[in-house]
């Protein structure tokens, strides 16, 4: 499958860009904008997706170090169930994985 690349005038032309400190806030702005709306406009359905992955050590570190973050029954199961998953290398319901996933990124 071929992936697109730029070449090293276009990578260039996007450093030198880049020094210019509005040019690089705008650039930011454009970045999160349009994360932002792929993550609101998702039509994943969670209930019938899925499959189960075992946590990565990144999630569960941030479980173990910002519990006190995760407010409701659902997202303390989920934390809870995060940090199971990773110290017994056992998969779980991505459904929890993902509620840990947007957890840290509003965290950020």
């Amino acid at each position: 499958m071929y992936k697109w690349h730029p070449s090293a005038t276009q990578r260039r032309e996007f450093a030198q860009r880049m020094q210019d400190p509005n040019e690089k806030a705008a650039y930011e702005a454009r970045k999160e904008a349009k994360s932002r709306k792929r993550r609101e406009k998702s039509h994943f359905d969670y209930s019938t997706a899925g499959g189960e992955y075992v946590p990565t050590q990144a999630q569960s570190d941030f479980c173990m170090n910002h519990m006190e973050l995760f407010s409701s029954a659902v997202e303390k199961c989920a934390a809870n169930m995060v940090l199971y998953g990773y110290s017994c290398k056992e998969k779980i319901a991505h459904d929890f994985i993902h509620v840990v996933n947007e957890k840290i990124r509003a965290y950020e």
